[in-house]
């Protein structure tokens, strides 16, 4: 099983072995890390690159008013995608290109709601329809505990881009009850619904939820898909190889 999308437990002083502690126990073999917007785990993601796990993968975020954005990256075989913010994906400029020709993940943030950032995708998907797109956290289904008007619609439009992925994460994030938070398990089935099974993958958002129930996050987020031991397999290949 992968972790298609967590971050590194910054406040322990190995991040990188505790997330493999519980990896182990949960069963799960790969991850892929991504970068905060905050930066603290950006040291971490280099150590990883400069070590070749061949356990791990990652993705730096785009930040274009710094010096280093991120795309300096990309060449790097560990390195298989970019986080991007909505509002910063007019600025990349040749950088979808350059995703695009490598075969490397466009992994959007919708921090202005799924409609903004599901009409920012359609367009980019039809300049770059061989863009591989990885669609996190189940589209943001709530903003603020309420349910997103624009869902449906939204979801409903981006399943017509053929190289869009979604991850089944953070749903301590976005429900209004205790664990094993029954009140968004209808949003992974119309997920299913509109995507398939073999476009979604089973991904934690690690450490931001009761990080001792790291084991049961990933097998909820993949009894919710009904996987089986091909789960994300062709998301996986995509970044292992």
């Amino acid at each position: 099983m992968i972790d298609a999308y967590c971050h590194l437990d910054m406040s322990v002083a190995q991040p990188i072995a505790d997330l493999e502690r519980r990896m182990d126990a949960a069963s799960v073999d790969r991850a892929l890390i991504v970068e905060t917007w905050s930066g603290d785990n950006h040291v971490c993601l280099q150590q990883l690159v400069a070590s070749s796990s061949g356990r791990f993968r990652v993705v730096p975020c785009f930040r274009p008013d710094a010096p280093q954005s991120g795309s300096e990256f990309l060449s790097l075989e560990m390195v298989r995608g970019l986080r991007v913010k909505t509002q910063d994906l007019s600025r990349l400029g040749p950088i979808v290109a350059m995703l695009e020709s490598m075969g490397k993940w466009l992994l959007p943030h919708a921090e202005s709601g799924i409609r903004k950032l599901a009409d920012e995708l359609l367009q980019l998907g039809d300049r770059y329809p061989q863009l591989p797109i990885y669609l996190p956290h189940m589209g943001w289904p709530r903003r603020d505990r309420q349910d997103d008007e624009d869902w449906l619609e939204a979801i409903s439009s981006l399943r017509n881009i053929p190289n869009v992925s979604v991850g089944v994460s953070a749903m301590a994030h976005f429900s209004r009850a205790p664990f094993p938070h029954n009140d968004i398990a209808p949003f992974t089935s119309r997920l299913l619904a509109a995507f398939g099974q073999e476009r979604l993958v089973p991904a934690s958002d690690y450490p931001l939820f009761e990080k001792d129930r790291y084991a049961e996050y990933m097998q909820l987020a993949s009894d919710w898909i009904a996987g089986t031991g091909q789960l994300g397999h062709r998301f996986e290949s995509s970044l292992f190889g």
